[in-house]
């Protein structure tokens, strides 16, 4: 029997060289300055949510996958960020019940135009971690607007105003909102608003970086 060396092997997300795993071990030890320490997590100022978490540090090389995750269609790159979340949970997890978790809702026809939501990939694995319950994709309604990621801080939240409908008995959940990004917090604070005016109890935040 012929013997082949490479028959298990990959190319590594980031640099390309053959690997086992999704990222080699090369640029896992390079990624060691975007790993978020308690000490660096910043609150959001007069936040709806009760507490907020992110795995990591938005620099080198996440801008760029994430861009290639998102916008390019490259989902082999959710294993790097579901990989980030599970290496760098929310210290704060043990300390809190959830009864549910949401991934960030997008519309319908952005989910058409990009053929997936990356926060779904991220409940994914997350799920099997936790065993967590996640609520249903039609649990909540969001009309398409014009990406957040084109608009400053002002328009990000005029655009995002009245955008998400509930359509799920959420009284007295404790939800635990999965996100890519933090960047203003106007698409977080909208979706948290609207589902504490559905009866939402506490509210959490984790996400894969903050810019």
């Amino acid at each position: 029997m012929r013997f082949y060396p490479f028959v298990n092997q990959k190319l590594c997300l980031l640099c390309h060289n053959l690997t086992t795993q999704s990222v080699c071990s090369g640029c896992l030890k390079d990624m060691a300055n975007v790993w978020a320490q308690p000490h660096q997590q910043y609150t959001t100022p007069d936040a709806l949510w009760q507490r907020e978490w992110f795995s990591a540090k938005y620099a080198p090389p996440l801008p760029t996958a994430l861009h290639e995750w998102k916008h390019a269609g490259k989902i082999g790159f959710s294993k790097l960020f579901q990989m980030i979340m599970l290496e760098n949970p929310p210290i704060w997890l043990p300390e809190v019940a959830i009864d549910a978790v949401l991934p960030m809702p997008i519309s319908t026809t952005r989910r058409l135009t990009r053929g997936f939501n990356q926060c779904d990939e991220l409940i994914d694995v997350l799920v099997k971690q936790y065993g967590w319950r996640v609520l249903p994709n039609q649990a909540i309604f969001r009309q398409h607007k014009a990406a957040q990621s084109t608009l400053n801080k002002a328009q990000r939240i005029n655009n995002i105003h009245d955008s998400f409908q509930i359509k799920y008995d959420v009284r007295g959940l404790n939800i635990l909102i999965i996100d890519d990004i933090l960047t203003t917090g106007a698409t977080l604070t909208e979706l948290t608003r609207s589902l504490k005016n559905a009866g939402a109890n506490h509210i959490y935040i984790w996400v894969v970086a903050r810019r």
